[in-house]
C-alpha cells in the first residue's frame, strides 16, 4: 500500500511538473490590464478568457524572451459587428488575445490574417498559442495562421488562393522538366495554374523585355521555345544540332541574341533573333554547367565540374580569353555582382561558395554553406546573397559586406531539393522551386521562413517572376 501511495504520488508530481512546463502564466499585470478593459472577465487554467461567459479570448504567447515586461494594450482591431470586443488585442509584452469568431457554418476561428495592419503583422504571426490550449469544439485556422497553431492538433483550412495575403503581384513562371510541362500562374489569384505541354524536359528560362517573349530551353529534344506571357501554348521552336542538350540559356538586353550553353556537345552558342540562326559557337571545356555574363568586364564565365575549373570568353568577339583552376568541390551554378566585380559560384559537392575578385583574377574567399548548393541570388541592393542547399534542404542568407551566413531558413518536407530562387523587387519575398516534390516554398524575409506552401501541380526546376508591366 505505501508503495502504491509513494507511486502515485511520484506519478502525480511529475504530471504538475509537465503541466507547469508547458504552461506559461498570465502575470497579475497582465490580468489586471484586462479586468480594466471588460468587465465581466473569467480566466481559464490555459490563459484564455471568457466575458460574460459569452465572448471568447485565446491567448497568443510571444516568443521573444528579452520582450519588455511592463504591461499595457498598444493597439486593438475593431470587430465592426461589435465595436466593445476588438478581434484582436495587443499587449506590450509581445503577447496577443484573438477573439474567437462564428464562422457560416457554426465553426469557430480568429482574425484574418489580411485584417491584420502590416505594422503589427510580424509581431503577431511570431506569437503562438500556449501547448496548455483548451482547444474550442469547431475550431479552425486558415492555412496562412497555421504558424500559430505550435504543433496542437487544430484544424487547418486551406486557402483556395494562399497567396491572397501577401499583395503580391505579377506572374510566376516554372519549367518542369519531369512533367515537360511549364507552369504559369498570377500571383494575385493562385486558385488557377495554368500548364504548357512541351515535346520533352523543358528546363531554363529567360525573358525578352523588349519583345515580350519567353524563351525555354528543352534539353532532352535540342529545342529552345519561344512563349507569349499569358498564352496557353507554344509559340515557336528553335531547332538545335542532335545532341546539344542546350540547358543555361541567358539573352542580350535587346533580346537580339540568346546565349546558349550546349552541355553533350561542349558549346557555347550565340543564336540571333531575328535571323533565327546562329551566330557564333565555340567548344568549350567538358560537360559545362553554366555561365554567367559579366557585362562590366566584357566576359562570360562559363563553369566546368569535371574540371572543377571556370572558362572565360570574350562578350565582344566569344574568343577563349583564359581557364583558372578553382580545386575540388564541383562549381557549378555562377552569379556575378557588378557592384564589387566578384563573381560567387556555387560548388557542388564542396558544400562552399567561392568568391572569385575578377580584376586581380584571385579568389577572395570560400564560405561554408548547407550540402549540396544549387541556386543564387542577390537581393536587389546586392547586400545579401541567398543560397538554396539541395540536399539538406535550406536556404542560407550571406552577408555580402562581411562574407559570413547569417541565417540557415528551413524548407518544410512538402518542398524538397531547392534548384532555383526568384526574389521580388521589393526584397520581402523569396520564391523556391521543388524537383522532387509539387510544392514551392514562398519565404517572408521579414520573418525568415516559410509562410506558404503553394501546390503547382508539377516538379519545378527554373522560375522566373514576371512583372505585370513586363506582359
Amino acid at each position: 500500500m505505501n508503495c502504491f501511495r509513494y507511486c502515485l504520488t511520484t506519478i502525480l508530481f511529475l504530471m504538475l511538473l509537465n503541466v507547469s512546463a508547458n504552461a506559461t502564466e498570465l502575470s497579475p499585470a497582465t490580468k489586471e490590464i484586462l479586468k480594466k478593459k471588460f468587465v465581466g472577465i473569467s480566466y481559464k487554467i490555459d490563459n484564455s478568457f471568457t466575458v460574460n461567459d459569452k465572448v471568447i479570448y485565446l491567448p497568443l504567447i510571444t516568443q521573444d524572451p528579452n520582450i519588455s515586461r511592463k504591461v499595457e494594450i498598444v493597439s486593438t482591431i475593431e470587430d465592426p459587428s461589435d465595436k466593445n470586443f476588438p478581434v484582436l488585442i495587443q499587449l506590450s509584452n509581445g503577447w496577443f488575445f484573438a477573439k474567437l469568431i462564428k464562422q457560416k457554418d457554426g465553426g469557430f476561428s480568429i482574425i484574418d490574417l489580411q485584417a491584420v495592419s502590416e505594422s503589427i503583422r510580424n509581431s503577431f504571426l511570431s506569437t503562438r498559442f500556449p501547448k496548455d490550449l483548451v482547444i474550442p469544439k469547431g475550431f479552425t485556422l486558415k492555412e496562412d495562421l497555421s504558424i500559430l497553431a505550435n504543433g496542437l492538433q487544430i484544424k487547418i483550412e486551406k486557402d483556395p488562393n494562399p497567396l491572397s495575403s501577401l499583395n503580391l503581384s505579377g506572374y510566376l513562371y516554372l519549367t518542369s522538366p519531369d512533367t515537360g510541362k511549364v507552369v504559369y500562374l498570377d500571383l494575385s489569384d493562385s486558385s488557377m495554374i495554368y500548364k504548357i505541354q512541351t515535346k520533352g524536359a523543358p528546363w531554363d528560362i529567360s525573358f525578352d523585355r523588349v519583345n515580350k517573349l519567353f524563351y525555354v530551353s528543352d534539353f532532352a529534344k535540342d529545342l529552345i521555345y519561344t512563349l507569349k506571357p499569358l498564352e496557353n501554348s507554344i509559340h515557336n521552336t528553335l531547332k538545335f544540332s542532335a545532341m546539344s542538350s542546350p540547358v543555361d540559356i541567358d539573352l542580350s538586353e535587346d533580346g537580339s541574341l540568346i546565349y546558349i550553353l550546349e552541355s553533350l556537345t561542349n558549346k557555347f552558342t550565340v543564336y540571333k533573333t531575328a535571323e533565327s540562326k546562329v551566330l557564333f559557337s565555340v567548344m568549350v571545356s567538358p560537360n559545362p554547367a553554366g555561365f554567367s555574363i559579366i557585362k562590366n568586364l566584357d566576359l562570360i564565365a562559363i563553369s566546368c565540374p569535371s574540371l572543377n575549373s571556370l572558362e572565360f570568353l570574350s562578350s565582344i568577339d566569344f574568343s577563349v580569353k583564359n581557364q583558372l583552376m578553382l580545386g575540388e568541390g564541383n562549381p557549378q551554378k555562377l552569379i556575378y555582382n557588378p557592384i564589387n566585380n566578384f563573381l560567387y559560384i556555387a560548388n557542388r559537392t564542396g558544400n562552399s561558395i567561392t568568391i572569385l575578385d575578377l580584376i586581380n583574377k584571385k579568389v577572395r574567399n570560400t564560405i561554408p554553406v548547407g550540402e549540396t548548393p544549387t541556386a543564387l541570388i542577390f537581393d536587389s541592393n546586392y547586400k545579401f546573397l541567398f543560397v538554396a542547399n539541395a540536399k539538406s534542404n535550406t536556404i542560407n542568407i550571406i552577408d555580402l559586406e562581411n562574407e559570413i551566413v547569417t541565417d540557415a531558413i528551413p524548407l518544410p518536407v512538402e518542398t524538397q531539393f531547392p534548384s532555383d530562387l526568384k526574389i521580388t523587387p521589393d526584397n520581402k519575398w523569396l520564391f523556391v522551386t521543388s524537383e522532387t516534390t509539387n510544392v514551392i516554398s514562398i519565404i517572408d524575409l521579414s520573418l525568415k521562413q516559410v509562410v506558404v506552401k503553394l501546390d503547382v501541380g508539377a516538379t519545378t526546376h527554373a522560375a522566373y517572376l514576371l512583372s505585370r508591366e513586363s506582359k
